[in-house]
C-alpha cells in the first residue's frame, strides 16, 4: 500500500486543473492506496470538486484561501497519514498557495507537483513559471506537465509546438520544455473525449465508469423484454456506449499516464 501526498498547481485558468486532478491523479492515488482519497480544493470561488460528488474514490474537502492561516492549513493537511490530492485554484489562488508552501517549509512534504496546461502560450509560460518558482524553493521536488485536451486528429508535437517546439523545424520554434532541467522533462498526455466529459455528467470519474461490473447487455435484454419506455432504453443503451468508451480511454491513455507516474514516482 504506497501513500502520496500531491498538488496540482498552475496560475492560468481553465488549463483542465480539474481534469488532471480527478481523472488521472485520484484513480492513481486510489489504485495506489486501495482506499479513498483525501481530495483538498484551493478555490474560494468554483467548486469543481462536487461535479464529483457520486465517487467513491474521495473525500472532498474545501478550503479557504483567503482570510486564514495558509501555512497552517498546509501544515496540518500534509502531516496527514494517507494519500492527499491539492487541486489548487488559478490565478492568485495559486500564488497564495505556493508562497505559503515555500514559506513554510511544507513544500518538502510533497511527493510530486503536477502541472496541467493547454495548447496555448499563456498556458505553457505559466506552467514554466509554476515549475520554477517551485524548484528554486525545492532543487529535489518531481514534477510532471500534463498537456491536456490532445486532439487525436492533429499530431501532438502540432497541436503543443509552443510547448514541445517544432518537431520538423520549419519555424526554428524552441518549445519551452527546453528550459526546464532535462531530467524533469516529464509529461503525460491526456487526449479529448467526450467519456471525460459524460463521466463528470454522471457524478463520478472516467476510471470507474471503465471498471463498472454492471452488465449492461443484461440490463438492457431485461429493459427491452419487460417493455421499458424508450427513454429508459436509451439511457441504458447510453450507458453500456459510454462504458466502453471508457473502457478504451483507460487503457489507451489512463494506464500509460499510470506507469509514467510510477516511473516519476520510483
Amino acid at each position: 500500500m504506497e501513500k502520496y501526498k500531491i498538488a496540482i498547481l498552475n496560475t492560468k485558468g481553465g488549463v483542465g486543473k480539474s481534469t488532471a486532478s480527478m481523472q488521472l491523479i485520484v484513480p492513481y492515488l486510489y489504485q495506489k492506496s486501495g482506499f479513498p482519497i483525501s481530495y483538498f480544493e484551493f478555490d474560494d470561488e468554483n467548486e469543481d470538486a462536487i461535479s464529483f460528488d457520486k465517487s467513491r474514490l474521495i473525500w472532498i474537502e474545501k478550503v479557504n484561501v483567503t482570510g486564514v492561516d495558509l501555512r497552517e492549513q498546509l501544515r496540518d493537511i500534509l502531516l496527514l497519514e494517507n494519500s492527499i490530492c491539492m487541486d489548487v485554484g488559478a490565478n492568485k489562488t495559486t500564488v497564495y498557495v505556493m508562497d505559503a508552501l515555500i514559506d513554510s517549509g511544507m513544500i518538502h512534504a510533497l511527493d510530486l507537483v503536477v502541472i496541467p496546461l493547454m495548447d496555448g502560450e499563456l498556458d505553457a509560460v505559466s506552467a514554466i513559471n509554476v515549475y520554477h518558482k517551485l524548484k528554486d524553493a525545492s532543487s529535489d521536488l518531481k514534477t510532471v506537465f500534463v498537456l491536456n485536451r490532445w486532439n487525436e486528429n492533429r499530431e501532438l508535437e502540432s497541436q503543443f509546438d509552443l510547448f514541445l517546439g517544432d518537431k520538423y523545424g520549419f519555424f526554428d520554434t524552441k518549445g519551452l520544455i527546453n528550459y526546464i532541467d532535462e531530467e524533469d522533462r516529464n509529461y503525460i498526455v491526456l487526449a479529448d473525449s467526450d467519456a471525460i466529459k459524460y463521466s463528470r455528467g454522471f457524478g463520478i470519474t472516467l476510471w470507474e465508469l471503465a471498471n463498472q461490473t454492471e452488465d449492461f447487455d443484461e440490463l438492457l435484454k431485461k429493459a427491452i423484454k419487460n417493455g421499458a419506455s424508450k427513454q429508459e432504453v436509451k439511457k441504458l443503451s447510453f450507458k453500456k456506449a459510454l462504458k466502453k468508451d471508457c473502457e478504451v480511454y483507460n487503457d489507451k491513455f489512463l494506464k500509460a499516464a499510470f506507469k509514467k507516474l510510477d516511473e516519476i514516482l520510483g
